[in-house]
């Protein structure tokens, strides 16, 4: 499935834990974080982080997303 989401894993200095942040057609959509628990995972959501030349509008199938999300979620549950 070709897929306008990316998806990058780094360590934030404000979390304790790696993170995950999810890019949509390059723009930062959000980062999740598991600093409370993998039954109490984060989703914080940005809109302006990166100024790209071209606007990107974020409309995209929820279901897509959700594949997205639950990809994160097992990722960041599996992390040491």
């Amino acid at each position: 499935m070709k897929s306008n989401f990316e998806i990058d894993y780094f360590s934030d200095s404000k979390y304790e834990y790696l993170t995950i942040e999810i890019s949509f057609k390059g723009q930062i959509l959000c980062q999740l974080n598991k600093d409370k628990g993998v039954n109490n995972i984060e989703i914080e959501f940005f809109y302006d982080s990166r100024l790209l030349e071209e606007e990107v509008i974020f409309k995209f199938p929820l279901d897509e997303f959700l594949e997205v999300l639950n990809i994160v979620k097992k990722d960041l549950i599996s992390i040491k």
